[in-house]
């Protein structure tokens, strides 16, 4: 079996009824071979005014959990922990803006950083830079330039029309990422998708 993981490519495909609350996706290889899935939990907090108060979400295949984000509560901009599953933290993602396409910075638990850009006027796709130096913005040097490690592109579904409104996700990685990487972008892909859907249910 591939470890999601190790998979360059990958997509991820939403599941979701039409009056659900919790996100769940499939993630599967292009030539369709599933590879594991994306569980959400609310928090004790649930839900108010479109803002999840707090989520936990799994990432397990056939072998059990790999992978836990954990998603404080939070009415404004939003960030998700994750965490191996021996309990080893790989990271965090963090919105960075309120308004237009959701932004995002990743930061890895071995100081490797980078943002998620895209979605601006009507676009679909976002891109994924990884920057060479570790550092804060603030204290980068002026020539770091980052390096374009993967993209993301939504495709929206519906299905019975109107009852349930769901989106697929392809995550393409530059082949020589390591497993770390690739971990923190899925969870920047989920991310993504969290983020969009509480604008959309609160109405921003």
């Amino acid at each position: 079996m591939t470890d999601v993981f190790d998979a360059p490519d990958v997509l991820l495909y939403e599941h979701r009824g039409a009056f659900a609350v919790r996100h769940r996706y499939e993630i599967v290889l292009p030539d369709g071979t599933p590879a594991a899935a994306v569980e959400e939990t609310l928090g004790a907090g649930g839900a108010f005014f479109g803002r999840v108060v707090s989520s936990r979400y799994l990432v397990q295949d056939v072998t059990g959990v790999l992978l836990a984000i954990e998603r404080p509560g939070s009415l404004g901009k939003s960030e998700f922990f994750a965490t191996w599953a021996d309990g080893r933290p790989l990271g965090r993602v963090r919105q960075e803006n309120s308004w237009a396409a959701p932004r995002f910075e990743f930061a890895l638990a071995d100081g490797r950083s980078g943002r998620m850009t895209g979605g601006g006027w009507g676009s679909r796709d976002w891109d994924v830079a990884l920057h060479t130096d570790p550092r804060p913005a603030s204290l980068r040097k002026p020539d770091d330039e980052p390096r374009r490690i993967a993209t993301v592109h939504r495709e929206h579904r519906s299905f019975d029309r109107v009852l349930v409104d769901a989106d697929a996700f392809a995550l393409s990685t530059d082949p020589t990422l390591d497993r770390d990487l690739r971990a923190v972008l899925l969870v920047g892909v989920v991310a993504l998708d969290a983020v969009r859907d509480a604008r959309k249910n609160s109405g921003d």
